[in-house]
This record gives structure tokens, sequence and C-alpha cells, in this order.
């Protein structure tokens, strides 16, 4: 597994970064398909409020984007809640693959993002990405094991591109286009 440690708003100490890594690679164990980690340490009001210190990890495993984020008031307290957190991700991750693969017979084909820039617009991320064909049901767990409340994927069904999301009151909602006839 790769890692790639940095801070924002202030230099990582080699303690701290040792940490970071030992706690992320021992998620190998659960999952030993996971090419790289990065892990980013945030000092968010310069060191001077609690609960100012935020750990985001993001996990690239087999092709599938994990990430977890944690806010505390210590680096090390908020790596070993992350580290938690991604355990029980792939965890779960691991176990829909397996019933997939039980139930299709073969492996389910997943997206990944492919690189990530930043820009100094009002647009502060844009995430380019492969987009995969894939079910509305395996768009779903992709989106619940990146974090987000959306996903964008091509449909394997009618090869249309297509947008699930979690509704705020429960379930989840697919967007599809209407070409217009």
């Amino acid at each position: 597994m790769q890692l790639t440690t940095k801070g924002k708003n202030f230099e990582v100490s080699d303690r701290l970064k040792a940490y970071g890594e030992r706690k992320v690679s021992k998620l190998d164990k659960y999952f030993n398909h996971i090419i790289s980690a990065d892990i980013e340490f945030t000092d968010e009001a310069g060191g001077k409020k609690q609960n100012a210190r935020k750990v985001e990890v993001t996990l690239n495993a087999a092709g599938n984007m994990l990430r977890a984020e944690e806010t505390g008031s210590s680096f090390y307290a908020a790596v070993d809640s992350v580290a938690e957190k991604l355990e029980r991700q792939l965890r779960k991750f691991k176990t829909r693959i397996i019933d997939s693969r039980r139930s299709e017979g073969n492996e389910p084909a997943f997206s990944a993002p492919v690189s990530e820039e930043t820009t100094e617009s009002p647009i502060v991320r844009v995430k380019k990405f492969t987009v995969k064909p894939m079910s509305p049901e395996e768009a779903v767990l992709q989106m619940d094991l990146s974090g987000h409340d959306f996903y964008i994927f091509r449909n394997s069904n009618n090869d249309s591109i297509n947008v699930v999301y979690r509704r705020r009151s429960s379930g989840y909602g697919l967007l599809v286009p209407d070409v217009g006839d």
C-alpha cells in the first residue's frame, strides 16, 4: 500500500505521521487489495481551539474509493476514530463484494476517481473520474462507501449517465435524463 501524508495549516511531525501511517496500514488485514491511502491532517484553528484538528483518510481499495474524516481535540484520537470508521467500511465493502459474486457469479464493475484538481474559482474542487457501467444498486453501494450524498454512473441497463442520491426523508433517488424523442 502506498501511503501519502500531508498537513494543512501546519507541519506534520514525524511521530504523528508514523502514528497515522501505522494505523492506516493495519487496515490491510480487513481488505488486502488497498492500493493507496492519503492521510490529511488539518489544524482548522491554528492550534487555538479545541475540536479543531481534522483527519481525513481516502483509500483506493481495488479501484474503489473509501473515505472517512473525523474532527477532535487531538490528532491521535481523530486518527483512531477514522481508522475505526474505515475498518467498518472495509468489512461492509468486502461482505457486499462476496455477496455480489455469489449471486451474480462474477465481479461487479466499479468506478474510481482518476485525478483531483484544485482551482482558484468559486469551484473549490474538481474531480475527474471514469464512468463504468453498473447497476443502480452498485452505484448506491459506491455512494455509501464514498461518504457522499450522490454518485454519478453509467447505467448498465440502458447505457445512459444516471445519478443516485440520498433523499432527505429516507431512501435513495435515481436521476435519469430525458433525452426527448
